[in-house]
């Protein structure tokens, strides 16, 4: 929604892709979180070096 109260699917579209977490991302912690799921634990976030971003679930 725009400032005014109305439907902006432009800026709503860019908005949900950059908040959309990245394939290569969603891979790792898919695979680290198999692996921590043996020993009980889980893994909540990983920071991207390149960006600086953090991903979590």
């Amino acid at each position: 929604m725009n400032g005014e109260g109305y439907k902006d699917p432009t800026a709503d579209k860019a908005i949900r892709d950059y908040n959309r977490m990245p394939r290569r991302i969603k891979q790792v912690l898919l695979a680290m979180n198999s692996v921590a799921s043996l020993h009980g634990l889980e893994i909540i976030a990983v920071r991207d070096k390149q960006t600086g971003k953090i991903w979590g679930r």
